[in-house]
């Protein structure tokens, strides 16, 4: 009698040793272009249990500074005292880094209890933090920035959510997306080319780590 459990993990495995080849030695941009995106949900419950064990603590460390540094810039340079919406806010790292900066308010909002409990413990003035689901997120507020930080790789159709909230833009209000330079995050890329303009966009490399971002202001075509 066969166990369906074990037939679906053994075909998991098959198909991880399968690529792996791919993952080891292919250039990501080929890679993007011969593997279908990847993008999934996570439940709320892996979210929670992964802030509670500092499983993303590492995004306070220093090779996460240049990425950061390139957001706060565009922020910054693009909109100076903006109405800012951090769309999946983890623990507030970005809220953190703006604090000192001549914003107008801040908004972070993420599906994570557990992160948005320890942003709110960090008392950031003139920040907020709300639970919230990006797939059903609704407001009646404008914002002359939002920031989509690592995040559109996690969502199945993540132009179409992109495009969705940028009906939340105030008059002129800009995107500033940042993604891991990976087969998902190039494929994500070509996904908004369709609907979005790119003003600016740069790749950060970490030597130490090896690790590269893409970050980019895009607007509404």
């Amino acid at each position: 009698m066969f166990d369906s459990n074990g037939i679906v993990s053994t075909a998991r495995r098959l198909k991880k040793i399968m690529e792996w080849p791919i993952h080891k030695f292919m250039p990501v941009a080929i890679k993007a272009w011969i593997m279908q995106p990847n993008n999934a949900s996570i439940s709320n419950t892996t979210w929670n249990d992964e802030y509670d064990s500092g499983a993303w603590d590492y995004l306070s460390s220093t090779k996460e500074v240049g990425r950061y540094s390139v957001i706060v810039g565009y922020c910054l340079h693009f909109k100076p005292a903006a109405r800012i919406l951090d769309v999946g806010c983890g623990t507030g790292i970005l809220a953190r880094w703006l604090s000192n900066a001549a914003i107008s308010s801040y908004l972070g909002i993420d599906l994570s209890e557990a992160a948005i409990e320890k942003a709110r413990q960090s008392n950031i003035q003139r920040a907020e933090f709300a639970v919230a689901d990006v797939t059903t997120f609704q407001t009646s507020q404008l914002f002359d920035v939002i920031v989509f930080n690592e995040v559109l790789y996690y969502l199945r159709n993540p132009d179409d959510y992109l495009g969705r909230f940028a009906r939340y833009l105030a008059p002129g209000g800009i995107l500033v997306v940042s993604m891991w330079h990976h087969a998902d995050g190039i494929n994500t890329w070509k996904r908004l080319r369709a609907g979005f303009e790119e003003l600016d966009r740069v790749r950060i490399v970490h030597v130490q780590s090896g690790l590269r971002w893409n970050v980019a202001v895009l607007i509404p075509r």
